[in-house]
């Protein structure tokens, strides 16, 4: 059956070098969504210029960024690492005046800076000391957040997340009663949703790689590349596993998915070739219960 609901825009607001950050929080928004909804009747719209804005002329980009995304935005989600972003005639960085502007309008910013390893030389000095002077600038006047990895912050994210909305519909009844039923379990089953979605892209494209041609194996050592580090990212958001049962099973597949990194063809006929592959799959459904020891 329709129903109606309210839309929560959120502006995720970072400069070119948080990668990780800007894919991150748009599938902690989604995982919230998929968990909440239905009985909430909200739904967080996760908002990136990259998505949302359109070509147009007449007036500075941030401007434009600015009348066509930012005011129409409730929330704005913010991260920042090693730069400070490009400078838009008034303000250090387009970040910066997004997160000015929806300040002034009294909205939610959450703001959060990383201290993740990086290569020394790859690093833009005068960014980076604007970076560290603005981070100086907001000093007294809120709270920011530190990370040191990408699954720190996705769990420090996805708790913040929870708490906001939470704030914001405690006077839903659907909200309070599911709230006391589920005795508290709303973060678990958003990092159910999580690992669901996850696991369902990282089948998809292994499945397509698998049957394309021509027949090779370094395009699918790629994909598994990629998502041994996702699956990384989210064993350092477990923090208690009372049944022994999550931490095993990303265990043994880090391992599977290292091995298939080194893995190498030989001229035996296709055994090392097949045999690839099917370790390949055993992974996947490996990975598998990991939504089903969630559900336990």
């Amino acid at each position: 059956m329709p129903q109606n609901g309210i839309i929560y825009r959120v502006l995720i607001a970072s400069p070119s070098d948080c990668v990780k950050e800007r894919t991150s929080i748009p599938e902690i928004i989604y995982s919230w969504n998929s968990v909440h909804s239905l009985h909430t009747g909200i739904i967080l719209e996760p908002v990136m210029w990259e998505t949302h804005v359109i070509p147009e002329l007449g007036n500075r980009p941030q401007e434009i960024i600015n009348k066509q995304i930012v005011d129409s935005c409730d929330f704005l989600i913010g991260a920042f690492w090693t730069r400070i972003g490009t400078e838009t005639g008034g303000y250090v960085s387009g970040t910066a005046e997004e997160i000015d502007r929806l300040r002034n309008q009294e909205k939610n910013i959450f703001l959060y800076f990383s201290s993740a390893p990086v290569v020394p030389e790859s690093i833009n000095q005068e960014q980076y000391a604007a970076l560290i002077e603005y981070k100086k600038s907001l000093r007294g006047q809120g709270i920011t957040f530190d990370y040191s990895n990408i699954g720190e912050f996705r769990e420090m994210l996805q708790r913040h997340i929870s708490s906001l909305m939470a704030s914001i519909t405690k006077n839903t009844d659907s909200f309070e009663q599911n709230a006391s039923s589920d005795g508290g379990n709303s973060e678990v089953e958003m990092f159910k949703s999580q690992i669901e979605a996850y696991l369902r892209k990282y089948e998809a494209e292994w499945s397509a790689e698998r049957d394309s041609e021509p027949h090779n194996i370094e395009d699918a050592q790629y994909i598994i590349s990629s998502y041994l580090d996702d699956l990384l990212d989210y064993r350092s958001q477990i923090v208690s596993d009372p049944e022994n049962e999550l931490i095993p099973i990303i265990s043994e597949a880090t391992k599977l998915m290292k091995e298939l990194g080194r893995h190498r063809l030989y001229v035996d006929g296709g055994a090392s070739f097949r045999e690839f592959w099917n370790k390949g799959d055993s992974v996947i459904e490996l990975l598998k219960g990991l939504p089903v020891a969630l559900s336990k």
